[in-house]
C-alpha cells in the first residue's frame, strides 16, 4: 500500500511540474496535503497535490492519469417490488442506497474502465465571492470572449437568487416564518447557485478553466475503488449537507438539521467527508453542471481512453446531489440531467482545467 501512496504521489508531482513548465512560470502557493485517516476510518491517507490558481483565486487537486471503474455495479435482488414495505414507512435515516428496487438507475450502467489522463479539478464548488469578480469582468468587457456559441441572445449571468426573488419576503410576517432570507444564497463562501450551464461555461472560460466531464468528476469524487461516497460505502450522517428534518432555520441544535444546515453550507464544511483525492461537498452541499451532453447509454459513448457523453443533446449531467437530497441521490454514480437553461437553488458547479 505505501510502494502504491508513493508512486501516485510522484505522479502527481510530475504532472505538477508538467505544468509549471507548460506555463513557464513557477507554480503559486502549490501546497502538499497529507489528510488524516483518523478523521474518518473509512478515507484512505493520499498525498494530494493543491495548486493555486490564481485567475479566480482558487485551489485545485491534481488528479494523476488513472484507472478506475464508472458506473454501478450493484444490485440488491432482495428490495421489496413496492418502494414501501408492506405496513411500514422506510424513515429517512435507511433509505439510503438501497432506496431504489434493485438499483433501478439504469443510465448508471454498464460499469466499465476508463483511464484519464491528468487533470486538475476545484477542491470547492465555485462560491458566490469568486462569482462576483466574473460578474465584474462582464460587467467592464461583456462576456463576448467567454461565451458559449449556443448561449441565448441578451443572457444576463446573475443568479437567479441575488435578485428579488421571492416577493414575499418583504412581508414581515411572512419573514419570520421563512426558513430562508436574501442571504442565504449570497454568502461569499457560499456555492453560487440559481446558475444556468451556459453561466458554468462562461465562468470556467473566463478563469482560464472549463466544466469537468463526467468521468472526471467521478474520478475526482469517488477515487478508485468504486464506493458509494466520497469517503467510503458506508453512509454516515454529518459527512456532508442533504436533507434533514427542516425543523428550523439553519441551525446545530440536536433534533433539528442532522448536519446543520437545510440550504447551501460554506464550502469545506464536511472535512471528514470529503474524497481520496481530496476534494470537498462532492455529495451533497450544491448539485453541480459537468461539461457533457446527457444520454441514458452516455457511458457507452467514445473509448475507454476518451470517455466523453454525446456531441450534442438536450439536456446537460448534472453531478453530487444537493442539500435536499436523500444519501441515495448523493452517491459518486448518481446522474441527474437538465436542460441548459434550467436554474435552481440547488444547483451550481466546479470547474477543472487540464494540466
Amino acid at each position: 500500500m505505501r510502494a502504491h501512496l508513493i508512486i501516485i504521489f510522484v505522479i502527481v508531482a510530475a504532472a505538477v511540474c508538467a505544468e509549471v513548465l507548460l506555463n513557464h512560470r513557477p507554480a503559486k502557493a502549490v501546497a502538499v496535503e497529507v489528510f488524516n485517516a483518523e478523521v474518518s476510518p473509512s478515507v484512505p491517507v493520499l498525498h494530494a497535490v493543491a495548486l493555486r490558481h490564481s485567475a479566480d483565486d482558487s485551489v485545485m487537486m491534481v488528479i494523476p492519469a488513472l484507472e478506475f471503474t464508472m458506473g454501478t455495479v450493484e444490485t440488491y435482488a432482495d428490495l421489496p417490488a413496492n418502494r414501501l414495505v408492506p405496513g411500514k414507512i422506510k424513515p429517512t435515516e435507511i433509505k439510503l442506497a438501497r432506496g431504489w428496487e434493485g438499483w433501478a438507475q439504469e443510465d448508471e450502467r454498464p460499469a466499465h474502465p476508463v483511464r484519464l489522463k491528468s487533470f486538475a479539478i476545484d477542491r470547492y464548488e465555485v462560491t458566490n465571492v469568486q462569482y462576483r469578480k466574473f460578474l465584474s469582468a462582464v460587467k467592464q468587457r461583456g462576456d463576448i470572449a467567454w461565451a458559449h456559441p449556443d448561449q441565448p441572445t441578451g443572457k444576463d449571468h446573475t443568479p437567479r437568487y441575488w435578485k428579488d426573488f421571492n416577493p414575499l419576503l418583504k412581508d414581515p410576517n411572512y419573514a419570520k416564518l421563512a426558513q430562508y432570507n436574501a442571504a442565504t444564497f449570497t454568502g461569499d463562501t457560499t456555492p453560487v447557485v440559481g446558475v444556468d450551464w451556459f453561466d458554468a461555461y462562461a465562468y470556467a472560460k473566463w478563469a482560464g478553466k472549463r466544466l469537468p466531464t463526467e468521468a472526471e468528476w467521478e474520478l475526482a469524487a469517488r477515487g478508485t475503488d468504486s464506493r458509494r461516497w466520497p469517503w467510503g460505502s458506508d453512509w454516515q450522517w454529518g459527512l456532508c449537507n442533504i436533507v434533514g428534518e427542516k425543523l428550523g432555520a439553519d441551525v446545530r441544535a440536536q433534533g433539528k438539521e442532522k448536519d446543520g444546515y437545510i440550504y447551501p453550507a460554506p464550502v469545506g464544511t464536511y472535512p471528514a467527508g470529503r474524497s481520496p483525492f481530496g476534494c470537498d461537498d462532492m455529495a451533497g452541499n450544491a448539485a453541480e453542471w459537468v461539461g457533457d451532453w446527457y444520454a441514458p447509454d452516455a457511458y457507452a459513448t467514445g473509448s475507454a481512453d476518451n470517455p466523453h457523453g454525446p456531441k450534442n443533446g438536450t439536456e446537460h449531467v448534472v453531478r453530487g446531489g444537493s442539500s435536499q437530497n436523500l444519501p441515495s441521490n448523493v452517491r459518486c454514480a448518481i446522474r441527474v440531467h437538465r436542460e441548459p437553461e434550467f436554474k435552481t437553488f440547488t444547483l451550481g458547479f466546479r470547474c477543472a482545467k487540464d494540466l
